[in-house]
């Protein structure tokens, strides 16, 4: 039986594509540019099928000429295109998720893994979290996945389907989009300093993120696809809590000659959303959390970048 992943041509899915062909698994990735895949060796040993998940008939098309034993819907519209077309993101985030849940109870697949966000908590958001906290939503992408966690539950009771949700903090790695999400300056830090390029970040020094690596958000996709005991479940994930100044800092140690300046945004939206992600209970524990610390990130990331292995 083969995976299907979709939107599996971009960051994520290109990675996880190639920890389940090492892991010698059957993978159709089905997005609307499949050629972007950024794992040039694997593309050999994929199936790539292009199309939209919010197009039905297409979907249905795919699980007609394949068996699937599970989905990874990675498949979705990110910031700032989220923002800036609200229409055309409801119809690729909610409608095409309710289109793979569609196809999972119609052709028996009984494993639904899906990326959340831990935005879906809002900007004055403080860990550890758990699935009672409010919710509270400030962008069009952070609610349209609180949405599509609702509909992934009551397929689950509905279906029996095994939907299994997990939020992420901000995912960095080699691959990665420097110009999407909200929170894209510590991926544009490094991308520009492997580039020689001079970069003014438009955050206060002092403006804490949480990071996971790009390996352990695979490894935990993967580790809620294989698990014996979850049924249906939405897990948060904490990920290493560091300074904007701590980011450039590392870059600086890996890169000597790399230039990082800061010059905080003047858009008030902009800044209340950075503003809130500085707090953080240094004693919680979240149900997962990426293992790697900040200066193996920024070893392994700029590493592969340098030598453009994905």
């Amino acid at each position: 039986m083969a995976i299907l992943i979709t939107g599996g041509a971009g960051f994520l899915g290109s990675h996880l594509a190639k920890r389940l062909i090492d892991a010698q698994k059957e993978v159709v990735i089905f997005d609307k540019n499949p050629k972007k895949l950024h794992l040039k060796e694997a593309s050999e040993k994929v199936t790539l099928i292009k199309g939209d998940v919010a197009n039905l008939r297409a979907l249905e098309k795919v699980c007609e000429d394949y068996q699937f034993e599970a989905v990874f819907h990675l498949a979705a519209l990110l910031p700032p295109n989220t923002e800036e077309d609200p229409y055309k993101a409801f119809k690729v985030n909610v409608e095409g998720t309710l289109n793979i849940l569609t196809i999972a109870e119609k052709y028996n697949i009984k494993n639904v893994i899906y990326p959340s966000s831990a935005t879906v908590f809002g900007p004055d958001r403080t860990p550890p979290f758990t699935e009672e906290d409010l919710r509270d939503p400030w962008t069009f992408y952070s609610s349209y996945k609180i949405c599509t966690e609702i509909i992934g539950s009551i397929y689950s009771k509905k279906f029996q389907l095994n939907f299994r949700a997990v939020r992420f903090p901000v995912v960095v790695g080699p691959g990665r989009n420097p110009f999407l999400g909200i929170t894209k300056y510590p991926t544009q830090m490094i991308e520009e300093a492997v580039k020689g390029k001079p970069y003014v970040a438009e955050v206060a020094p002092d403006t804490r993120v949480p990071i996971i690596f790009v390996d352990d958000a695979v490894q935990i996709l993967i580790n809620l696809w294989r698990s014996k005991d979850i049924q249906f479940e939405i897990v948060n994930v904490d990920g290493i809590w560091v300074t904007a100044q701590e980011i450039a800092e590392g870059i600086k140690k890996i890169i000597p000659t790399a230039e990082i300046t800061f010059k905080p945004a003047e858009n008030e939206h902009v800044q209340q959303i950075l503003s809130g992600v500085q707090k953080h209970k240094q004693e919680g524990v979240a149900t997962f959390r990426g293992e790697r610390m900040l200066e193996e990130i920024l070893n392994e990331y700029i590493s592969r970048r340098k030598e453009e292995k994905f």
